[in-house]
């Protein structure tokens, strides 16, 4: 029985140490970023955003108008709303500002849907060089448009910008920023740093308006939509470039009920994913695409919020069997997890705020075993999550 039950604990501890050892190696790799240098004279090309909005008046009213505010100097820039169950009075309001609004309805909506429905309406305007896919959420960084042209200039087709924590009014709001400044950092610049292609966060990204239209009408996602996406891309050699100086402000998730539902529908999302991906990804590295199978391999991580919780009960649990040379690597794989974020994690995002982030912890590891309940349904069913206007 001991044999089973240590056979057993060094396969999941394997697993998680290989897990530690791949997020420690793109932190480093995220420390040999430089910016690169673009030039300053690029031509304005047509630039179409499109902003999914789901239900959320108030928060697409606000972020429309500080986003509107930024496009005034330039008249390549169309905005477009993609109107899912919001009100006529919000749709009329949108269309004052300068917005055009494409209305939508669906018997279950989805953001691939809407995104969909933008490629059929946006096909039969004006030529664009560009679209910028936004959460309703979004505020621009003032210098978004020229991040875009020198990146496009640079040949870059696909590129996934910065998402900035809007909001740190909570414990939970701080750790959500911290959990996407860390991400940022390994799985889109490490990444890159690497010769791979950056993780896609569904919004903030801008790509070539053919890729675009080419790439979407394939997505069927009903949450997680831009893991399917950059499957896809990957798998045809297109690269995705992580790009900093493009910009957005992006609410982060304040409350633990918000926070499990959200993470649930990315994680069922993750691992669906991943079994539909990697057999196809190991076949294509006898072509040379080794992109692909790094994107698959990336979905096989575990639980970013319950990583750590496994790694203490395993070390505790290893202790109680006698097993004690798999305790010392639980606890050498749990330093190895946390040490990753440590090389990351700008002490200014975290340190006058610990106080606050202790007492969020436990709930935020609570919130990160209740998503697990919400992975089910999020298989049939997309989770909106509410979102509230941001302060610009």
């Amino acid at each position: 029985m001991n044999t089973l039950l240590s056979i057993l604990s060094a396969s999941i501890l394997s697993y998680l140490f290989l897990s530690a050892g791949y997020q420690l190696i793109l932190a480093f790799a995220s420390k040999t970023y430089r910016k690169p240098i673009f030039s300053k004279e690029n031509e304005e090309k047509p630039l179409v955003i499109v902003v999914p909005s789901y239900k959320s008046d108030a928060t697409i009213i606000e972020s429309t108008k500080a986003n509107l505010a930024l496009c005034a100097a330039h008249k390549n820039i169309c905005y477009l709303v993609i109107a899912d169950s919001l009100q006529s009075e919000t749709r009329a309001s949108l269309r004052v500002m300068g917005a055009q609004v494409l209305e939508v309805a669906f018997e279950k909506s989805t953001k691939v849907k809407s995104l969909k429905a933008a490629v059929d309406y946006l096909s039969t305007r004006e030529a664009f060089d560009t679209v910028l896919v936004l959460d309703a959420d979004n505020v621009l960084h003032p210098d978004f448009y020229e991040a875009i042209l020198s990146n496009r200039a640079a040949g870059h087709q696909v590129i996934q910008g910065e998402r900035l924590p809007a909001n740190l009014n909570t414990g939970m709001a701080i750790l959500d920023g911290l959990s996407e400044k860390a991400n940022q950092e390994m799985l889109c610049k490490g990444a890159n740093q690497l010769g791979l292609s950056s993780k896609l966060t569904g919004s903030a990204m801008a790509l070539d308006f053919e890729v675009f239209a080419e790439f979407i009408p394939r997505l069927n996602a009903i949450g997680g939509f831009d893991k399917e996406l950059e499957l896809l891309l990957t798998a045809k050699s297109v690269w995705i470039q992580y790009a900093p100086d493009l910009a957005v402000y992006d609410e982060k998730v304040s409350n633990t009920a918000d926070f499990a539902k959200q993470r649930g529908r990315w994680l069922e999302s993750q691992y669906t994913f991943f079994k539909k991906s990697i057999g196809p990804a190991i076949k294509q590295v006898f072509a040379g695409n080794f992109d692909y199978l790094h994107k698959s391999l990336q979905l096989a991580l575990p639980p970013r919020v319950l990583a750590p919780i496994a790694l203490v009960m395993l070390s505790l649990i290893n202790l109680i069997l006698g097993f004690s040379v798999l305790a010392l690597g639980s606890l050498v794989t749990l330093f190895i997890l946390l040490g990753s974020y440590f090389i990351v994690l700008p002490q200014s995002m975290w340190l006058a705020q610990s106080a606050i982030i202790f007492k969020a912890i436990p709930g935020l590891f609570g919130a990160g075993i209740k998503s697990l309940t919400w992975m089910k349904r999020s298989k049939k069913e997309f989770l909106h999550t509410k979102h509230n206007p941001i302060n610009s």
